[in-house]
């Protein structure tokens, strides 16, 4: 997406928007496509696989178990 999208999709003005996306940029939150003067904003797909877990933890219930987790049986 771009900036004048998310300003529009979200009603927060084009400075906040930039300055956030620039941040979330920074810690590859958000990843950045240069498309000539544009620059077209994603989401860091292997950073949104652990909220669910973050989210638990954070609540304070179990995280859940995912398959990366579960050791294979023994033999």
């Amino acid at each position: 997406m771009s900036v004048g999208e998310i300003v529009q999709a979200s009603e927060v003005g084009q400075s906040t928007v930039s300055h956030h996306l620039k941040s979330l940029a920074e810690v590859r939150f958000v990843l950045v496509e240069r498309r000539g003067t544009a620059s077209l904003y994603r989401i860091n797909e292997a950073c949104v696989r652990c909220f669910p877990t973050a989210a638990d933890v954070v609540m304070g219930n179990p995280a859940p178990i995912t398959p990366a987790d579960e050791k294979d049986p023994a033999p």
